[in-house]
C-alpha cells in the first residue's frame, strides 16, 4: 500500500491511529501536541500554585485557598506538546541471516508501525539506521502521518551488512540529540551481552524511556540449516568455526538463544526499561496490537 510493507492494510493502519505513545516521564517538546510537558501551560491538568502578581489572569485564582488563608494564589497548568519520538534499527549482517527468516524486514516494519503510531498523533519522529550499507543521513525529525511513506522508501534502499557494537554506536548517535524523548531500539541483540546492557543503560543515564524490541527467526531458532558436520560463519566478522551439530546441539543452540532473551528482558525491566520480542514465525499484526503494553503503547 503506497510503498509501505504488504502488513500495512487499510484495516491495520486505522488500528494504529487508534493508538499512542505512552511514556513513564514528562518531557519537554517542540511544538503543541498531547502529552504532558514539564513546562508550565494552560491544559487541564493542574500543577502548581504560586502568588498572584498584578496582570494575572482572575480565572486562575484559586479562591478556596483564598478564603482558608487570606492570600491570593494562582494555579499552574501544565503544558501539552508533542512528543519525540527515536527509533533505532539495527542493520547489522546478522539481521539479514537467516535470509528465509526477513528479520530485517521485520524490523522495517515494527519501526514503520511505531513511527505512524506517534505521526497520526501529532508527534516528532527521527530514524536511526545502526549499519548496514545506506549512507548515514544528519539527524532529522518528520512530522505528519504521510511522511511514513518517505520514511518507508529510505528503509526499503537499505541492505543489511557490517559490524555493530551497540554500546559505542549508541552513544555516537546520543551525542547528536538535543532533547531527550522516547526510544525503541529494534535489534535481534545477536551481540556481547555487555554491550547490550551498556547501551540500554545510556538511555537510563539520559532521562529516556527506551523499548528494546527483540527480534528473532523462527528458521534461526530452530537452526533448520544446521544438520550433520557443517561450518558456520560469523555474518559480522568472518570468523569460521566447524561443528557437527545433532538434535540435542540444535536444543542448546535453542536454549541457548532463549537464555540471552531472557536475560535481556530481565536487565530492561530492572532498569525501568520495557522490552518485547517478535519472532518471525509469528503474524506480525497480531503481535503488533497484542504487545501494545510491552511497546510502550496504549489504547
Amino acid at each position: 500500500m503506497l510503498g509501505l510493507p504488504e502488513q500495512f492494510t487499510s484495516e491495520f493502519l486505522v488500528r494504529l491511529e487508534q493508538l499512542r505513545i505512552r511514556t513513564r516521564r514528562e518531557y519537554a517538546g517542540q511544538g503543541k501536541g498531547s502529552h504532558l510537558s514539564p513546562r508550565r501551560g494552560s491544559s487541564l491538568e493542574f500543577a502548581d500554585y504560586r502568588h498572584y502578581a498584578p496582570g494575572d489572569d482572575f480565572r486562575y485564582i484559586d479562591w478556596n485557598l483564598y478564603g482558608r488563608s487570606d492570600k491570593l494564589y494562582i494555579k499552574l497548568f501544565k503544558e501539552e506538546e508533542d512528543l519525540l519520538t527515536y527509533i533505532f534499527i539495527d542493520a547489522s549482517a546478522s539481521m539479514g541471516l537467516p535470509r528465509t527468516d526477513r528479520k530485517f524486514e521485520a524490523a522495517v516494519s515494527l519501526a514503520l508501525a511505531v513511527a505512524y503510531v506517534a505521526l497520526s498523533s501529532g508527534d516528532r519522529v527521527m530514524v536511526r539506521v545502526l549499519a548496514g550499507n545506506s549512507k548515514a543521513a544528519a539527524p532529522a525529525f518528520v512530522t505528519g502521518r504521510h511522511r511514513i511513506i518517505e520514511l518507508a522508501r529510505q528503509l526499503a534502499a537499505v541492505k543489511p551488512g557490517g559490524q555493530l557494537d551497540l554500546a559505542p554506536a549508541l552513544a555516537r548517535e546520543l551525542a547528536m540529540l538535543k532533547r531527550a524523548g522516547k526510544v525503541f531500539v529494534i535489534s535481534d541483540f545477536q551481540m556481547m551481552f555487555n554491550s547490550i546492557a551498556q547501551g540500554m543503560g545510556l538511555f537510563v543515564a539520559s532521562n529516556m524511556d527506551a523499548t528494546a524490541v527483540q527480534i528473532l527467526g523462527g528458521g534461526e531458532l530452530e537452526a533448520q540449516a544446521l544438520e550433520g558436520d557443517v561450518e558456520v560463519i560469523d555474518s559480522e566478522t568472518g570468523e569460521r568455526l566447524r561443528v557437527s551439530m545433532g538434535r540435542r546441539a540444535r536444543e542448546q543452540y535453542r536454549t541457548t538463544l532463549m537464555r540471552l532473551a531472557r536475560e535481556i528482558r530481565a536487565m530492561c525491566l530492572q532498569r525501568g526499561l520495557r522490552y518485547t520480542l517478535y519472532t518471525t514465525e509469528r503474524d506480525f499484526q497480531e503481535f503488533f496490537i497484542r504487545a501494545v503494553t510491552e511497546l510502550g503503547l496504549v489504547h
